[in-house]
């Protein structure tokens, strides 16, 4: 007998497939042991349960295919039946009787009583059975059952017979990891063969197109398909096919194909099925259909789809293997998708750029140039772009003829995280002439133009600019004009408002209210306005040559206010104006000045708020400056327009003068923001709580130890080349 267990082991040792291993294994113990049947359990490592995998009776074929599916419900758990007996204590067991090898089963269920039905009629009438462990340890991987009507082995035989069983439950080990390396290995080499294949594709078409044939090649499949989710989520489509059976391309190509592989689509799950058609007259003729989700960061991107006989697809399929691959290709996919989408994008934002009628010029975060519009290019010629970003050879100056230092370059202020608008430089044109551009620059986060996976770092900058040397000329001719205009009227006005002055000081003599006393309270109005207006062009012309003097003093701005609005209150009959303050706050500035800028804010709350609204002025310090906050139940100052509203002769759009048609020159705030400059303060504009507009001025304290004399203060303005 151990000759022939010598035998068995030997051509054993030439099978290479676990499943044929079992089968020979089994058959091979019947035959050589003479016992009536042998039964051979083997651990499902999934469910950790032991199934029937394979069976040998003297009296039998081996078990069919179709008797040991419908027998796998029979599986048995550690300490259940006789086999689990075995796997529960590690050592060999074994019953007298078919009725105990029953009762040890114990109370089955409807169900597995049949199945145990179905078992019981494979064996013999009557029967002795030996279970023994494969190998005999804590945690063997089956059990062999010997079923025999006659006296079973003693216990020397059984000793050797354990031993032996040891050395084949090795030879299957060794068997299954042999299988499971060439499984690997053809896993990689598909792994392999399907990255090259999408490394070497020019375009998703082609990706696809390549990466089904390698598939196909790989599993050995005669057709197949590649379905791709729609973008938006509605569907799938066919992106690439080959060969497919006669109705299966219509059938992918159609609205059908949602249904056809739905589970695949929206449950991730592989599905094998077969393909019905007539021609098929036999189980070998029937076609299957196997699809793969192509998955990309646990999404389902695609559908691989592949067909073959039946029968071939089922041995030939190595799920986990498909499922590598398919993941390698879902992934290729929806990287592919990005760099179109990415490309698409780009080119149309170039579109966008290059439609755009100033010049646009965009940095990467190195500060290279990466791309720039034909404005751009003609504005500054193609060899000066860099130089937006590199100060050599360059000669941009100030609107006063200073050379810009490099970090002061437009691309340079918006690389360093700068926002900022009409940022005036002259510079040296495509023509080789002097031209003033006007830029304005922000830096670039998130852009697809120059990307960085650094969430805090900025991708580059971008910077617009345009021509304003024939705006400023014009301007500087407007300038001229008006201050020459300025200068003229005001002799003429001098002796109008001195003689309606006194016209009217005539008319409240005599005490009685007539059509003349309102006559002449009405010229007299609008003769200070005229004043008002040409000293605003005065002070203009005189902030132009920098001969804006301030007669700095200690001024106390709640007693200034209080004078502004004894006089501001007789214009503002249909207002209501509060002043606020909790104690007196000394300022260190020309009052005169002050109380032109605190006269403009109040006058403008009063003409931009409705009748009948209120305005509030609050006076308040800290431990540096002084305060005068006014606020309005106006519309309100735009966010965006903020930051233009202190820039000469400009207006807010769509915001008017309450009751009137008529528009100022934009002077007002323009001259507050300077005059605010000279006395080192500030001046901003925020929402008021009540939803209009707050101004808020903000000028330094007087401090007696500091300043004890009154200084006069130049504002100097060099003049514009």
């Amino acid at each position: 007998m151990l000759l022939a267990l010598t035998r068995l082991t030997t051509s054993l040792m030439t099978l290479t497939e676990p499943a044929q291993l079992i089968e020979q294994m089994t058959s091979g113990l019947q035959a050589t042991l003479g016992v009536d049947a042998v039964a051979t359990w083997l651990l499902n490592p999934t469910s950790h349960r032991y199934i029937l995998t394979s069976f040998v009776s003297a009296g039998k074929a081996n078990l069919p295919s179709e008797e040991r599916e419908s027998l796998l419900g029979l599986q048995v758990r550690s300490g259940e039946a006789l086999v689990g007996r075995v796997i529960n204590e590690g050592t060999g067991g074994s019953l007298a009787s078919a009725e105990a090898y029953r009762a040890a089963f114990g109370t089955l269920g409807r169900r597995r009583e049949g199945l145990f039905n179905r078992w019981r009629t494979l064996l013999p009438e009557q029967f002795s059975v030996l279970a023994l462990p494969m190998p005999k340890n804590s945690k063997p991987l089956g059990v062999i059952e010997f079923f025999s009507t006659r006296a079973q082995l003693g216990d020397g035989d059984i000793a050797w017979l354990q031993l032996y069983l040891d050395q084949l439950a090795a030879l299957v080990q060794l068997v299954r990891v042999q299988v499971d390396a060439r499984n690997q290995r053809r896993r990689l080499a598909a792994l392999d063969a399907v990255v090259t294949a999408i490394s070497t594709s020019s375009d998703l078409p082609d990706l696809l197109n390549v990466a089904l044939l390698v598939v196909m090649e790989i599993v050995g499949a005669a057709s197949g398909a590649i379905c791709l989710v729609s973008p938006g989520q509605q569907g799938i489509y066919m992106a690439a096919n080959y060969a497919l059976p006669p109705g299966e391309a219509m059938l992918l190509a159609s609205s059908q194909a949602n249904l056809l592989l739905e589970d695949v689509i929206y449950y991730g799950q592989p599905t094998l099925r077969p393909v019905l058609s007539a021609n098929a007259e036999s189980q070998e003729e029937l076609i299957g259909r196997a699809a793969m989700p192509l998955l990309a960061g646990g999404t389902v991107v695609g559908v691989l789809v592949l067909y073959g006989p039946l029968s071939e697809l089922t041995g030939a399929l190595d799920w986990p293997a498909l499922v590598s691959v398919g993941s390698q290709i879902g992934i290729a996919v929806a990287n592919t998708r990005l760099y179109e989408e990415s490309q698409r994008e780009r080119h149309r934002l170039s579109t966008v750029i290059e439609s755009i009628a100033d010049g646009v010029a965009i940095c990467n975060g190195a500060g290279e140039l990466i791309l720039a519009n034909e404005t751009a290019a003609a504005l500054l010629g193609l060899g000066s772009l860099s130089a937006l970003t590199n100060d050599s050879a360059y000669s941009a100056r100030t609107l006063q003829g200073e050379l810009i230092e490099p970090a002061h370059l437009p691309l340079t202020r918006a690389l360093a995280g700068e926002v900022f608008r009409d940022y005036r430089l002259v510079v040296r044109g495509a023509h080789d002439r002097n031209v003033v551009l006007s830029f304005s620059g922000a830096p670039l986060r998130g852009s697809s133009l120059a990307p960085t996976t650094n969430a805090e770092q900025r991708d580059g900058a971008v910077v617009v600019f345009r021509d304003i040397t024939e705006q400023r000329r014009l301007d500087e001719a407007k300038d001229e004009f008006l201050a020459i205009a300025a200068h003229e009227l005001r002799s003429p006005l001098a002796a109008i408002k001195g003689y309606s002055d006194l016209l009217l000081r005539r008319e409240l003599k005599n005490g009685t209210e007539s059509r003349d006393l309102r006559g002449q309270q009405i010229l007299n109005q609008q003769v200070n306005i005229l004043v008002l207006l040409v000293d605003n062009l005065l002070d203009i012309s005189r902030i132009d040559a920098g001969r804006l003097m301030l007669q700095s003093e200690a001024v106390e701005l709640v007693s200034l206010i209080e004078s502004v609005l004894s006089q501001a209150r007789n214009a503002a009959a249909h207002h209501t104006i509060t002043l606020e303050a909790a104690a007196p706050v000394t300022v260190w500035g020309d009052s005169i000045r002050l109380r032109q800028i605190i006269t403009n804010l109040v006058t403008n709350a009063v003409r931009y708020s409705p009748a009948n609204t209120r305005v509030w002025i609050r006076v308040s310090a800290d431990s540096s400056s002084g305060y005068v906050i006014v606020d309005d139940e106006g519309p309100g100052i735009p966010p965006t327009e903020r930051e233009r509203l202190f820039e000469r002769y400009y207006r807010v759009p769509g915001i008017k003068r309450t009751g009137s048609s008529t528009e100022g020159l934009g002077l007002g705030l323009y001259l507050c923001r300077e005059i605010v400059v000279l006395h080192n303060g500030r001046i901003w504009v925020d929402d008021a709580p009540t939803g209009g507009a707050r101004f808020q001025v903000g000028i330094p304290l007087y401090h007696p130890a500091a300043t004890t004399n009154p200084t006069q203060t130049t504002l100097e303005l060099d003049e514009t080349p």
